[in-house]
This record gives C-alpha cells, structure tokens and sequence, in this order.
C-alpha cells in the first residue's frame, strides 16, 4: 500500500470504529483473485509527439494473469446508516512485445512489464426501505485508485503512472434468506480528476452466510474500470483498465 494512504486508512478506520453506543461492527478479510485487462498508451517525449499508439495488458505487455492480494473490508451499521471501508490492490509482472510505441520505447520492443494497483474505498449509505426479505440505501461512496504500468528493456523504461480520488453515487441492495445475505453494491462516475478526465465504475456483488452470531463466511466478485484521457508525468496517455476479481473470505461481528 502507498506509503501516504497509511495514516488516512488508519485514521478512518479509528473513526468508523469510534461511533455512536449501538452500532454494530463486522470486520471481514480474505483474499481476491483479481486480474487486469484492457488498453494502454503513453506519449513519447518528442517536440511533436504522433497520435498515442494502444498496447494490450494481456497480449503486449503479458500482464493478464491471476493474481492474490488481500481483501479487506470494514463495515458499520447505526440505525437507517452503515458505512464501510474496503480495499485491495494487485502487483503483476511480465513480459511481452509492444505492439505500439509506448513512450519511447518503439513498437516491436521486447519488454519485461510490471503492473501495480491499489483501490481504497470509503461508502455510506442511508436505508431507503427494509422489509423482511431485502434491504435497499443510497449513498455516496469516495474512492481512491492508482495504476502504475511499466515497460522496461535495454533502451529504457516508460510507465504511466496516475492516481485519482473519485466521489461517486452510490447504492446497495440486500436480500435475506435465513443465514443467508446476498448483496450488490454499485458507484459510477464521469468527471475530469486528479490526472485525468475519464469514467469509473465500481461493482461489487457478494454471498454471506451468518454461520453463527459473530462469525460469518463471505464470498463474492468486484468490477472496477478505468477509462481515463490525461497527463501524467507531463505526457499524455490514455488508459481503458478494467480489475476483476473474485473474492473469500470471513468475519467477525460485534
């Protein structure tokens, strides 16, 4: 995780965890089997740069395998509001053939490749309905991404690097059977931020089950894409990503 972030996520952890007597607590970890895929371009440095050539993360830069990072999630309920925390990030590596220039390393360079992500999240939201069998809130959500590409080979290295905080809408649904607790969460937005002006979209569905009154077993899948136009490191770049994942794990609630 980014140095920086530690003291913000430890901070707001200490607040969701200093709330109002009555609250309710879970606390879930696990692990996320995400992988990364889409598109990529980065400006060379010349004076009068061409149009920004695409390279693909999975036939290009070999960036397309499975990878398992922790998962983790943080969640608080307070009469008709919850609010959450969550996050996990991805640290792949590979090789490949450059289909395009990227910066200025020329297309049909073989390159050795790295790939970093980190998604953050804050959420809350306010119950709108609940009946016996589901529960449906809105929100707002306010997420933090950032995306490190890197192409490396004898002539050099080139890598985009940007970051972004997203505010964004935000709903969740829930049903319930039993033991049983199936959910989606969803946040959208399009606006111009941090390094760039783009779309983003986060997606998250999941199965828990209430094995007894503390302890639970979650499941589930998490969709976050990435269309962002700007400059990073004074050049500009273009990048259409999209992490996707499943994810288990299991909790405690008090």
């Amino acid at each position: 995780m980014k140095k920086n972030l530690r003291p913000l996520l430890a901070s707001a952890v200490l607040a969701l965890l200093a709330g109002c007597v009555g609250q309710t607590y879970r606390v879930e970890v696990g692990a996320m089997f995400a992988k990364a895929r889409g598109d990529i371009a980065l400006q060379n440095s010349s004076p009068t740069p061409p149009p920004l050539e695409q390279n693909d993360l999975e036939s290009n830069l070999g960036l397309g395998n499975t990878e398992v990072s922790p998962y983790v999630r943080i969640e608080s309920d307070y009469e008709r509001h919850r609010m959450r925390l969550h996050g996990f990030g991805i640290d792949a590596s590979g090789s490949g053939t450059l289909a395009g220039a990227y910066g200025d390393l020329p297309a049909g360079t073989q390159v050795t490749t790295s790939l970093e992500f980190l998604g953050v999240g804050a959420t809350w939201a306010w119950q709108l309905l609940r009946e016996q069998h589901y529960r449906i809130a809105v929100g707002a959500a306010l997420n933090y991404y950032s995306l490190d590409v890197a192409a490396r080979s004898a002539g050099g290295r080139e890598a985009v690097e940007t970051s972004v905080l997203v505010p964004m809408p935000y709903a969740e649904v829930e049903g319930y059977l039993g033991p049983l607790v199936a959910g989606a969460n969803a946040g959208v937005m399009s606006a111009d931020l941090g390094d760039g002006k783009g779309r983003y979209l986060d997606i998250e569905a999941y199965l828990r089950w209430q094995a007894t009154e503390q302890f639970d077993v979650l499941a589930g899948y998490r969709y976050v894409a990435l269309d962002s136009y700007g400059r990073a490191s004074s050049r500009d770049f273009d990048a259409d990503v999209e992490i996707q994942g499943f994810f288990f794990g299991g909790g405690v609630k008090f």
